[in-house]
């Protein structure tokens, strides 16, 4: 959909599905485009967020407490928001009456004169997304920086306010990718791909479809960063027209990751890990010249998940000219105030010698991968050397636990299960380590603080989503910290 003009939408009958943030922000920016506003949603109206009193005053027609066909009756045009599947029956009817459907990103971007950065992945998009937001305004290069998307700020909230001389980085999950048409970010972004979210999508091929349309549209005068090491992200290459950059953390494989991360082509854009004088270094290549930008030991964010983030976050930076001693200014000043570092990785405290982190954002196989990845390793593998009480467990959406296997082998000393849906869980880690079934949040963490010693760490990376116990997987996190704060000393 290719629009700028607000007056696109005057006059038009549009059904908003969903009335969380995108949901409302869609239909208030809709509204402010002359167009007039169904708004449905499955809950009723005293359980929706506070946030409906944003459309106060507007003129709503509310279908709340079910999806049904009245909401569609007089609709020319569906607007969904991300949490909304595309094949419920009421969307599925909606087709049939050839009604178009079409995601709030795809509409918020085609008002949008900004030009778009836009970050996806299965695991690290909110880092990455504010590493490049602060490596962009430490460039100077812009009017405004602004971070938008998944991240928790809908782009629909913020594109009347922006200019063609502002830049917006967004953070775009498979929901808000798949119901996209023209979507064509100026940069886009792939971080990595592995197993997540096959209760919505069904099959990993219609989640890489999904993830894919970040780049479909995008034209040689636009951008793609890759990283190099990851086989299906690299598969990408093949489906965009976009010039293409590249990122990797793969010693081993360095000249082969990508050929324009060579020094011997020069012509190529990207950014890779170097050793050089005893230190590993960030380095960025571009038009045949390298620049250092900082040692990995003197970065603020541990782990080697977060090297690759402000890897990319730095491929970013080069394709539009922030100078080496900026970004590197950008990086090193980085902190982890936002609220979207919150349950990620977020440490809780130390009682006793024993480190309590909550990595309740972890919903997924890869992003366990990581929090453990995070923690060091011991160097001895023998008995009493495994470090951590992992508790993990929830609504599985179709893990695949292979890839955890062998970090649970050398890294943890007990998993903690939680919830009832652990028989996967039980049978993917037989042998691997001693295990622990709990019904509660609190019942885990008694059992970490009973048995864990001065140096081992308790980690909650659920690997799954909350929604069988929690509403989301920010009160798992709340529940967990609470529960740790009840054994801190008076």
């Amino acid at each position: 959909m290719k629009c700028r003009n607000l007056d696109c939408f005057s006059g038009k009958r549009i059904t908003v599905f969903g009335a969380n943030r995108s949901g409302i922000a869609i239909a208030q920016l809709m509204h402010d485009c002359g167009a007039n506003i169904a708004l449905t949603d499955t809950r009723d109206r005293e359980v929706l967020p506070a946030a409906m009193d944003q459309l106060d005053g507007i003129p709503v027609e509310y279908h709340l407490g079910g999806h049904e066909e009245p909401c569609i009756a007089n609709a020319e045009l569906i607007v969904v928001s991300p949490g909304v599947p595309l094949d419920i029956p009421i969307l599925i009817e909606a087709k049939k009456r050839s009604i178009p459907i079409l995601g709030e990103l795809e509409i918020s971007a085609s008002l949008c004169k900004a030009r778009i950065v836009a970050i996806t992945g299965t695991k690290g998009k909110s880092t990455t997304t504010l590493l490049a937001a602060a490596i962009l305004e430490a460039g100077d290069l812009f009017s405004n920086v602004v971070v938008a998307g998944n991240i928790g700020v809908p782009l629909a909230s913020k594109v009347t306010s922006l200019t063609d001389t502002d830049i917006v980085v967004v953070e775009t999950s498979s929901f808000q990718l798949e119901s996209t048409v023209t979507f064509r970010p100026a940069v886009s972004v792939v971080l990595n791909f592995s197993r997540d979210h096959l209760d919505r999508h069904g099959t990993m091929a219609a989640y890489f479809n999904a993830k894919r349309k970040i780049c479909t549209n995008q034209t040689s005068s636009e951008w793609i960063v890759l990283n190099a090491c990851d086989a299906t992200v690299k598969s990408l290459a093949r489906d965009t027209a976009a010039k293409k950059a590249y990122f990797t953390d793969d010693f081993s494989n360095i000249n082969e990751a990508s050929d324009v991360l060579s020094h011997k082509l020069g012509s190529g854009t990207g950014a890779r890990l170097q050793s050089k004088a005893n230190n590993i270094g960030i380095y960025t290549y571009k038009d045949k010249q390298e620049h250092w930008i900082c040692n990995i030991a003197d970065m603020p964010l541990a782990g080697a998940h977060n090297v690759r983030n402000v890897l990319a976050a730095v491929v970013v930076g080069t394709i539009f000219g922030v100078t080496p001693v900026n970004m590197r200014q950008a990086i090193l000043k980085f902190n982890r105030t936002h609220p979207a570092f919150e349950h990620a990785f977020e440490k809780v405290g130390t009682i006793n010698g024993v480190d309590y982190i909550n990595d309740s954002k972890a919903t997924n196989v890869i992003a366990t991968c990581a929090a453990l990845e995070s923690i060091e390793a011991t160097t001895d593998f023998g008995e009493g050397t495994k470090r951590v009480f992992l508790i993990i467990g929830g609504l599985d959406k179709g893990n695949d636990y292979e890839p955890l296997i062998e970090l649970v082998r050398t890294k943890v000393k007990s998993l903690v299960l939680l919830g009832e849906q652990t028989q996967d869980i039980k049978k993917a880690f037989a042998g691997c380590a001693d295990m622990c079934h709990t019904s509660t949040m609190e019942a885990a963490v008694e059992f970490a603080w009973t048995h864990a010693k001065q140096g081992d760490v308790v980690l909650l990376s659920p690997a799954n989503a909350s929604f069988d116990m929690y509403k989301d997987y920010k009160e798992r996190g709340e529940v967990f910290k609470n529960a740790v704060n009840s054994f801190k000393p008076a």
